[in-house]
């Protein structure tokens, strides 16, 4: 089990342009200026709203930091990669093997990381549709460690056309949309986070994930009962609209209640976060 206290949440969900795959629509205005240029010919555009949204959270200091930066994505800046690729293709050049090493070594988390001065850890995770819990995880194993004192998540993908095609042959039926969740995890015990993993349960036509919010447990404040809507439920390939909708369900939790995220495979694989918020008779005297 792992305690934690939730920081700022913000989502980026640009559209892609019908005239061209490539470009994209609904970025931030002030994004050029808050991330810069340089780097951009191995840098995509999510390596961009990435850097984006942790810079304009208020909570990024520009000085060197105990921070971790965990990145859950798919696809990550293919779309760099697949660009090298077309460009040299309409040339008629060769490649250098010189540009691959950069392009896949600058991936979206060492731009943070060398952005914000962190020292904590950083990783990038592909765990498919599983990807939202196993973030949360790995992020919040580094604040148990005591190895950060805030883990920045970052989860989502801008999808360029070979991810979309490369999506299609797991999940054929999810639509892929472009978009990047950043979310604070601090240091703390606002929350309890439960995690379990398992494999081949997945029954056919199980949502890719789905959001529960559920009853208080013992020693919650009593309330109205709720009508029962049911899971949120998000068939997108992106993982980071369930996350981001998971987020607001914690902020909005009272004392011992909890929220369940759920994130299923094609092939079986499951994963489950169960977060309870702290409950009012906590022993410290604090009250909510």
């Amino acid at each position: 089990m792992f305690s934690f206290s939730l920081g700022r949440v913000a989502l980026c969900a640009p559209e892609h342009s019908a005239a061209q795959d490539d470009e994209l629509a609904g970025l931030p205005q002030d994004l050029p200026e808050v991330v810069g240029t340089s780097g951009d010919q191995f840098r995509d555009s999510f390596t961009r709203l990435c850097l984006y949204l942790v810079l304009t959270t208020g909570e990024a200091s520009g000085e060197r930091s105990d921070d971790t930066v965990v990145i859950g994505t798919e696809y990550g800046n293919t779309a760099a990669l697949a660009r090298l690729q077309r460009d040299a293709a309409a040339k008629g050049r060769l490649l250098s093997a010189q540009y691959f090493p950069n392009a896949t070594s600058s991936s979206a988390s060492a731009f943070v990381n060398l952005r914000i001065g962190s020292t904590g850890r950083n990783m990038t995770v592909n765990a498919g549709p599983l990807t939202p819990v196993t973030v949360l995880w790995q992020a919040l194993s580094a604040l148990d460690r005591g190895r950060s004192d805030t883990s920045r998540v970052l989860i989502g993908d801008v999808y360029a056309p070979e991810a979309v095609l490369d999506a299609g042959l797991d999940t054929p039926d999810a639509p892929c949309t472009s978009g990047v969740l950043h979310a604070a995890l601090l240091g703390g015990d606002d929350f309890t986070a439960e995690f379990s993993f398992g494999a081949g349960d997945a029954a056919p036509g199980t949502p890719l994930r789905a959001v529960h919010r559920g009853p208080a447990r013992d020693g919650g404040t009593a309330r109205e009962p709720a009508p029962d809507a049911g899971p949120a439920v998000f068939p997108d390939r992106n993982g980071a609209f369930a996350a981001h909708h998971f987020m607001g369900v914690l902020q909005e939790l009272r004392p011992a209640e909890q929220a369940v995220l759920e994130c299923r495979a094609p092939d079986g694989r499951h994963a489950r976060v169960t977060v309870t918020r702290r409950p009012a008779n906590s022993t410290d005297g604090r009250t909510w």
